[in-house]
């Protein structure tokens, strides 16, 4: 397995269906999606696709920890449930794993509702320590893992542990973050 794909899954059902339609083409042998639900029961096996259950701690922390502990691939990437990837989402990260030796792997993404588009050349924003715009290859994630306790920050706590070692870039757009979704950890 080359390639897992982590969603912490919580209350998002309709959004989350919305982004398995744009994922489900891109799927095959070489990937597989852990939805890692921490809400209710909604299941979304399917092929390449498995629902993982955890105990809700209001946090992605949890899920994601779950979802690591579980995962196949040589290299992991988060999607949040309530975001997008692009068409070839999958093809780009899998073109860039063939490609190249690293131990992560930074893409560009564009905020979904205002289209504004942050190309990543070399480093992201300061202001941005988010795990889902990042491939990490799994031998480089180790036995770190998300810290339960932090309900915001937990993505730079994990970055400063785990991004280490040769870094790449994928100069397109890849992820679009919903920017407007109220009820998300970020929006409140």
């Amino acid at each position: 397995m080359k390639l897992s794909i982590i969603i912490p899954y919580y209350k998002t059902y309709e959004l989350t269906k919305r982004l398995l339609e744009v994922l489900k083409p891109q799927l095959n042998e070489e990937t597989e999606v852990l939805i890692v639900n921490n809400s209710d029961g909604t299941n979304f096996n399917d092929n390449h696709i498995k629902t993982l259950y955890c105990e809700s701690n209001g946090t992605a922390s949890r899920p994601r920890n779950v979802g690591l502990d579980n995962a196949k691939g040589e290299y992991i990437v988060f999607i949040d449930s309530d975001d997008l990837v692009s068409k070839d989402y999958i093809e780009k990260i899998l073109n860039k794993i063939d490609s190249s030796n690293f131990s992560y792997c930074f893409f560009s993404w564009q905020f979904l509702n205002c289209k504004h588009k942050i190309i990543i050349e070399d480093y992201p924003p300061q202001w941005n320590c988010s795990v889902w715009n990042c491939i990490y290859k799994r031998e480089t994630i180790g036995d770190n893992r998300f810290n339960e306790t932090m309900r915001i920050a937990e993505d730079y706590d994990f970055n400063v542990r785990v991004r280490k070692g040769k870094k790449a870039n994928i100069e397109q757009v890849l992820y679009f973050y919903n920017d407007s979704r109220k009820g998300s950890i970020m929006n409140g």
